[in-house]
């Protein structure tokens, strides 16, 4: 477990104009990331993951602004902080592991190039020690021939070599933080599984804290301390990573999720069926009064169609939710 909180969030707000009108995709959202620590946000696409991730370092995209809260991370309010420091923070103390690789790197540059920038923008260090650096973090990142790799253009690698340079760049400053968003998208069951072996690897060795975003729940238990699920904008359910993938989740949505695991996945029962989460996710500028989640719940009543949850539980375990399910799972059916 972490010795000491590292970053803690305290009811982010975030407000965006869109076509339809304003929209909040990030909605009163409070946790915290401790020293070392892994924590794994989870939920569908459009819940609200990577923006919240963006939010810690600041990038904001047009039209939005922050209605509310406090993001406190290593003694300083990164929402009060001028550009200049936030900088300076990016890449040296927080950085992040992009979705799209491809989209990410610049096509028309090196890979030396682009990480010789980050050294230069950061460090006094010779061009000499910078090359031995890249060649280090390559190599660390589980590149074979790093001095190719290092020579080479974004589109004369693979996906995941891609990948592999972008946890390169990510942690060529041995950042306190590293936020890793979708990192396994678009890549190969078998390079999936590489790159979180390998990010398991790097937390271990250097002890670096880990903010993991993923939709895929077996990506999350493998590699998070602590659970945090997300729908439509909202927290909805914190738990230890342990109890949440064997006991179940208490929120119904994180149940769903589970239930609609394929058959003979890592997290539900061989036996279990495979279920489809009924409904959508309701759009962000027409959410129903109440749980967000009730319209598709099978345990909503009333209550959770007129009122909104309060949160029940206690530190590092807590859901917000009316009815929250405590029936177990079953005997887990582990991870190979």
């Amino acid at each position: 477990m972490a010795e000491a909180t590292l970053l803690q969030v305290a009811n982010l707000t975030l407000s965006l104009k869109t076509r339809e009108g304003e929209i909040v995709p990030v909605r009163d959202v409070s946790f915290s990331l401790g020293r070392g620590e892994a924590v794994g946000l989870v939920g569908e696409s459009g819940s609200g993951k990577t923006l919240t991730g963006l939010s810690l370092l600041g990038l904001f995209p047009p039209g939005s602004k922050v209605d509310g809260g406090r993001i406190s991370f290593d003694g300083e309010d990164l929402l009060t902080l001028p550009e200049s420091r936030l900088r300076a923070i990016r890449g040296q103390k927080i950085s992040m592991i992009f979705q799209e690789p491809q989209s990410a790197l610049n096509p028309v540059l090196t890979v030396e190039t682009q990480i010789r920038e980050i050294y230069r923008s950061h460090t006094s260090l010779s061009s000499t020690e910078i090359g031995e650096r890249i060649l280090e973090g390559l190599r660390a990142a589980g590149l074979p021939d790093p001095l190719t790799v290092s020579r080479s253009y974004p589109h004369q690698l693979s996906g995941g070599m891609r990948q592999r340079v972008m946890i390169a760049m990510a942690l060529s400053l041995d950042p306190l933080l590293v936020i890793a968003d979708e990192p396994t998208t678009a890549l190969d069951p078998t390079v999936a599984l590489q790159i979180l072996a390998l990010l398991a690897r790097i937390r271990k060795r250097s002890g670096q804290s880990l903010l993991f975003i993923s939709h895929d729940l077996s990506h999350v238990r493998r590699v998070s301390d602590r659970v945090l699920l997300m729908y439509a904008g909202r927290i909805v359910e914190e738990a230890p990573s342990g109890r949440f993938f064997s006991r179940g989740p208490r929120h119904p949505y994180g149940r769903a999720l589970l239930a609609s695991r394929p058959e003979g996945g890592i997290l539900t029962r061989k036996e279990a069926p495979l279920a489809a989460i009924g409904g959508q996710v309701p759009p962000l500028w027409d959410l129903p009064t109440g749980c967000s989640f009730a319209p598709r719940c099978g345990r909503a009543d009333t209550l959770c169609t007129t009122t909104l949850p309060l949160w029940s539980g206690g530190e590092g375990e807590r859901v917000f939710c009316h009815h929250p399910d405590e029936s177990p799972l079953g005997a887990p059916v582990h991870a190979a």
